[in-house]
């Protein structure tokens, strides 16, 4: 089932606020919807964003090649894999309190509010809802995390009763916010803490987002995605292969065809830039592409 990740959101990411306030009256419910936001698992909301033409891959030799498809694919268990709370809605609220304890005054909960105060501006605020009051049908519940990644970020985590987890993470020094549909799409940590990475496994486009956590807030680094003809049928995270590299396999073939043999692709940084390295033009042939 296509998750509500990838509903149409009309909004252009135009920037991030030092103020954020979600409320069901202002958003419609839909937290993932508001503009401020960068969200990971929305490649509508990413598509404005992307530089420049596509990356152009570099050779994979065919050793590395090899050791990639012959990888087990990771999933939730994975290390670096951001972790979703316990189970029962309760059970993770009772192990929020002395999580928001610890970080008092700059988190507070006060009712269905969570609140968090960055270094500079307002504060950024969760409001539960109930289903009844919610235009989607689905109640939201917000639940603190404790912290991630090298600078610190906070991290929230939004439970829906008929949807897989959000999580959000908020730079500590300026409030500002990236997100990824936790419950449904690999979420990693790079082992160093400064990378965070999104992949959506199951459906199209098979949207892989990183950005960098960044001590003044998050920033989108790259963006790979399928075309709206290319041919393929899922996504595999394949693992860091260090803390600059991580490792993907594409099985090649549309829904109802018999799928192709796996393509390795591994992404490596240089710099502040990330590159492709792939077999020769098996990126092209399905239509699968990256810009930063």
């Amino acid at each position: 089932m296509i998750s509500k990740r990838f509903r149409t959101a009309t909004a252009a990411l135009a920037g991030f606020a030092a103020s954020v306030i979600w409320s069901g009256a202002a958003y419609g419910g839909y937290r993932f919807e508001d503009p401020t936001i960068l969200n990971l698992s929305a490649a509508e909301r990413l598509a404005p964003l992307e530089q420049g033409d596509p990356i152009a891959a570099t050779p994979l030799a065919a050793a590395a090649a090899a050791a990639i498809v012959a990888a087990p694919e990771l999933g939730e268990d994975a290390p670096g894999q951001v972790p979703i709370l316990d189970g029962e809605d309760k059970a993770a609220r009772k192990q929020e309190k002395p999580r928001i304890a610890a970080e008092a005054p700059a988190v507070q909960r006060n009712g269905k509010k969570l609140s968090i105060k960055p270094q500079t501006g307002s504060a950024v605020e969760f409001v539960d809802t109930s289903a009844s009051k919610n235009s989607d049908g689905d109640s939201e519940t917000f639940i603190y995390a404790g912290r991630i990644g090298a600078e610190h970020y906070h991290h929230v985590e939004e439970r829906f009763q008929q949807d897989a987890p959000d999580s959000y993470f908020i730079n500590p020094a300026s409030g500002k916010i990236v997100s990824a549909h936790n419950g449904a799409d690999v979420v990693e940590l790079s082992s160093d803490g400064k990378w965070l990475l999104s992949l959506s496994r199951e459906n199209p486009p098979f949207l892989l987002a990183v950005a960098a956590l960044d001590a003044d807030g998050p920033h989108l680094t790259l963006v790979c995605h399928g075309s709206a003809s290319s041919k393929i049928s899922a996504a595999a995270f394949k693992g860091w292969h260090d803390e600059k590299s991580f490792d993907l396999a594409l099985t090649p073939g549309a829904p109802g065809e018999t799928a192709g043999a796996a393509i390795p692709l591994r992404i490596a940084l240089d710099g502040q830039s990330w590159h492709p390295a792939a077999v020769s033009k098996d990126l092209e042939r399905i239509g699968y592409s990256c810009k930063r």
